[in-house]
C-alpha cells in the first residue's frame, strides 16, 4: 500500500533524513521518499504489517508532526 503524509515542519535536508530513517525503521515499510519542497512523505508498506498509526508515531517521535 502507498500513503502519503504531510509534514508541515520539516525545513532543512536534516529534517528529511531524520524523518525518512525514522519511517523507514517501522516494521513493513518498503520505501520511503521524503520530499522537502512539498514537505510530505510518500511512504509504501505492508498492510499486513504495520499500519499509518505507527508510521506517524514514529514521526512525532522523531520530532516531527504528521498531517
Amino acid at each position: 500500500m502507498q500513503e502519503t503524509i504531510k509534514i508541515e515542519n520539516i525545513e532543512c535536508d536534516h529534517c528529511v533524513m531524520r524523518v525518512g530513517r525514522a519511517i523507514a525503521a517501522v516494521k513493513g515499510v518498503t520505501e520511503v521518499d521524503v520530499n522537502l519542497e512539498k514537505k510530505e512523505a510518500v511512504i509504501d508498506f505492508e498492510e499486513d504489517e504495520t499500519n499509518l498509526g505507527e508510521i506517524k508515531a514514529a514521526i512525532r517521535d522523531a520530532g516531527y508532526e504528521p498531517r
